[in-house]
């Protein structure tokens, strides 16, 4: 019997320091609570989509290959900094890859991340980065951490 739950945010040990669990862990896991899919979802960063999937289809269990991205907030004054000239808390997205396209898409984004972020500052994307960037995705609000968050906190 399916469960009725499938996790779309899940954080592997390529999270780095934000999740622990092993794929082989995962994919035992997510079998043994009847999941038919799993959406891995680790920060900034798609290291693990290639082990994770082979995981856990291995395992009879459909993979999600998604990413968390940290969206540069811009904001009015001069960008990512806030009054005091310190660097503002990123918002969260989530995206995850229906089909072959967005899973493109999702690679372009992460090197994005890592390439085009100024030396010395933490991997993520500006909302112009996102641009063109859409197809084949879908786009999860962040949760707690995202701009309709921090948004309606206002």
């Amino acid at each position: 019997m399916p469960a009725a739950f499938v996790h779309l945010r899940v954080h592997t040990s390529y999270s780095l320091a934000e999740g622990a669990i092993r794929p082989k862990t995962l994919a035992e896991m997510a079998a043994r609570h009847a999941m038919p899919a799993v959406a891995v979802t680790d920060s900034n960063n798609m290291f693990g989509a290639l082990d994770l999937s082979q995981t856990l289809a291995g395992a009879g269990i459909q993979p999600i290959i998604g990413c968390q991205f940290s969206i540069a907030v811009t904001e009015e004054g001069d960008g990512l900094r806030g009054p005091a000239g310190r660097l503002r808390n990123p918002d969260h997205l989530v995206l995850l890859a229906k089909d072959e396209t967005g899973y493109l898409n999702l690679m372009a984004l992460s090197s994005a991340a890592y390439l085009q972020t100024p030396a010395g500052t933490a991997a993520r994307l500006t909302p112009d980065q996102l641009e063109g960037r859409s197809d084949g995705l879908i786009c999860l609000t962040g949760g707690p951490s995202g701009a309709l968050a921090r948004l309606g906190a206002r």
